[in-house]
């Protein structure tokens, strides 16, 4: 009698343990998504809704950019690193706007940070796939290497003349590191973290006005005030807007 007593009272524990134990994964998905604006409203393409620090009225007929490197930390200051190369592309948001993280472990996160361009290691490494494929018009050649922003359009110059409007920023020189603040839990559940691009803000402080520089390509000696000036203002230029 006290056998089966013994083994009914295991039975009974044992699937007391079963139904009370549940695994909780150490790990959610994570996609970061880039929403591309001028001074709060969304890029579109050709419109001239748009006005500078400087008082240029421009428009937006290409607006691409590098997101690489992103490391996202927690708030015990441990590092994830993604180790990614990824294009944006503001009017190609099916296949560019967006950055799959994959799988980060399980933490708050209050901190991200990137590289807008593409690093010297892959930057004159010859022909490469993914969004580095040359095929993206984002490159000169090996020796100069890719673009890391490129914003083409029109603008409405001080007499009222319509000119064309190319800023190609590029170059290792212009090679630069954005850090923005986050407040992000991963428990196990699909995430999406949202930030926000400005193109305003890359042309506020320092102001940058098209009426003195319209066309820069990054190449020559003239244009690194110009570069520098892009640099500070990428600081400046994201921001963080949810995590759901």
């Amino acid at each position: 009698m006290k056998k089966y007593l013994l083994f009914a009272s295991s039975v009974l524990f044992f699937f007391s343990c079963k139904k009370n134990t549940t695994t909780i994964p150490e790990s959610g998905n994570v996609t970061i998504h880039f929403q591309n604006t001028v001074a709060g409203q969304p890029v579109e393409y050709g419109k001239y809704n748009y006005t500078n620090a400087a008082g240029n009225i421009y428009n937006v007929s290409m607006l691409k950019y590098y997101v690489s490197n992103v490391i996202l930390t927690t708030d015990n200051n441990e590092d994830i690193k993604l180790g990614n190369y990824d294009l944006i592309d503001a009017f190609d948001t099916q296949n560019f706007s967006v950055i799959s993280a994959g799988l980060l472990p399980n933490a708050v996160y209050k901190s991200i940070r990137f590289n807008l361009g593409i690093d010297s290691a892959r930057n004159h490494n010859g022909a490469q796939d993914g969004d580095l494929d040359p095929a993206y018009n984002m490159i000169w050649n090996w020796n100069t290497g890719y673009l890391f922003m490129k914003h083409e359009g029109r603008f409405i110059n001080t007499i009222g003349d319509t000119l064309d409007l190319q800023y190609h920023l590029g170059t290792d020189l212009a090679y630069s590191t954005v850090s923005v603040p986050i407040n992000m839990t991963v428990s196990g559940s699909s995430k999406t973290l949202n930030l926000e691009f400005d193109l305003n803000s890359m042309y506020n402080s320092p102001v940058i006005d098209f009426n003195t520089g319209a066309i820069h390509h990054s190449t020559l000696a003239s244009d690194k005030a110009w570069i520098n000036d892009m640099i500070i203002n990428a600081q400046d230029a994201f921001k963080f807007i949810s995590a759901e």
